[in-house]
């Protein structure tokens, strides 16, 4: 959620986002010392009791809360756990790095000490720190709306992004309290297959139309970067010209984000069951090189992942039960009969030979997903679906635009 600090709170969270800084890098440079001198393992529960000394010599931690400094020397602590799991299991090891001022933006309480979520007159929504005061954020109080109390709040995360402020707070419930059953018809379902031409198309036919939000702003990104470029290195104007184009990048991302967030809840509050393909994103991206940098592009501008992982959260909050699949050979099998048709993918049109069912690819894909995901929960299909699979023996060959609406029983 956005926070709205006056101009001293800014100040003030600035100050103590720093110190936690230096407490990280602090803790860091203590355990790389250790091994280099001593050969010997520093611990968080070490480095944990030596937090109070370090308090009474240095009194300007105090206002921070013990808690939140020991979240961030925890985070020390899991970096190096991260490390030595990767050196174990032969991944690339990546020993944990000290933090610039621009790539450490945030601090954690970890529990309910030092803040508090509440609202005050009129629903305002307010974040209470301790030692800072009261913190306005954006919107109403949505803990009151789900009827949450303060014993179910686990953590608050207090976050800086492009001089925006943000607070991310982790609750601890059941699904019955966030589940709120919003679709019309308790037995609609489909499946989604997604893609880069559009956002993805669902099992009925209907496409979710795909925003080029990158495109619209390349050209100003591609000045701004040029003038950063230009600039000397550690200059004030080259600060100028990296926050101008943080700028463009921000409300690029932010136009994708509203976005997906819209098309995202559109769906799941108009369906009952929905089935995608459990896509590995990073991975699809990662081979290729060269070869396939503008594909890359596109499917970063496209965020297929970040789509697909709103679709779950909000599915989940809305009583969608939502299923992932194993998408392998679903483009290439014949919805109707189950026959394997090969074809690449410069090919659109899904034409089965055996059945004689003629549909786009994307939907064809799309209803194998469904049925999938179907078997995968144990579920039979709706009326409206249980006729669309024939078998593999079909007396009449069906030759359809609209596959759905077709059945040779």
């Amino acid at each position: 959620m956005r926070l709205y600090p006056t101009a001293k709170q800014v100040r003030q969270l600035e100050s103590w986002l720093e110190l936690h800084r230096l407490l990280y890098n602090q803790s860091l440079a203590e355990r790389r010392d250790a091994w280099r001198e001593e050969k010997r393992s520093v611990s968080y529960n070490e480095q944990q009791n030596a937090l109070p000394a370090m308090k009474a010599e240095k009194t300007w931690y105090l206002p921070l809360g013990s808690h939140a400094l020991q979240e961030t020397v925890r985070r020390v602590d899991r970096a190096f756990k991260a490390f030595f799991r990767r050196l174990k299991s032969g991944q690339k090891p990546g020993y944990p790095r000290f933090r610039a001022k621009d790539r450490f933006d945030s601090f954690t309480y970890p529990c309910v000490a030092g803040w508090k979520l509440t609202e005050l007159g009129g629903g305002r929504g307010v974040l209470v720190v301790s030692n800072l005061g009261h913190i306005k954020l954006r919107g109403t109080c949505r803990v009151n709306l789900l009827g949450l109390d303060r014993k179910q709040m686990t953590c608050c995360t207090i976050r800086r992004d492009r001089d925006k402020w943000y607070a991310t707070i982790t609750y601890s419930t059941t699904l019955s309290v966030l589940a709120r059953p919003v679709a019309k018809d308790p037995e609609s379902m489909t499946g989604l297959d997604a893609g880069l031409q559009s956002l993805g198309v669902l099992a009925e036919g209907a496409r979710i139309l795909r925003k080029r939000h990158f495109d619209e702003d390349a050209a100003k990104i591609r000045t701004a970067s040029r003038s950063v470029s230009r600039k000397k290195k550690g200059s004030s104007n080259r600060r100028k010209a990296v926050r101008e184009l943080s700028r463009i990048h921000e409300r690029v991302a932010n136009r994708r984000k509203d976005y997906l967030d819209k098309r995202a809840a559109r769906l799941v509050s108009t369906t009952a069951f929905l089935a995608v393909e459990d896509l590995a994103v990073k991975n699809m991206m990662a081979k290729g090189g060269k070869r396939k940098r503008g594909l890359n592009r596109t499917m970063a501008d496209a965020a297929l992942g970040r789509f697909l992982a709103m679709l779950g959260s909000k599915a989940e909050e809305a009583g969608c039960e939502f299923v992932r699949v194993n998408p392998k050979g679903t483009t290439q099998e014949c919805s109707r009969c189950g026959t394997t048709v090969l074809k690449d993918l410069s090919v659109r049109v899904h034409d089965c030979p055996h059945c004689g069912l003629v549909m786009d690819r994307d939907q064809n894909a799309a209803i194998n997903i469904l049925f999938r995901g179907l078997a995968l929960a144990g579920r039979e299909p709706s009326e409206v679906w249980r006729g669309v699979r024939l078998g593999p023996q079909a007396e009449q060959p069906c030759r359809s635009t609209k596959p759905r609406l077709c059945s040779n029983a």
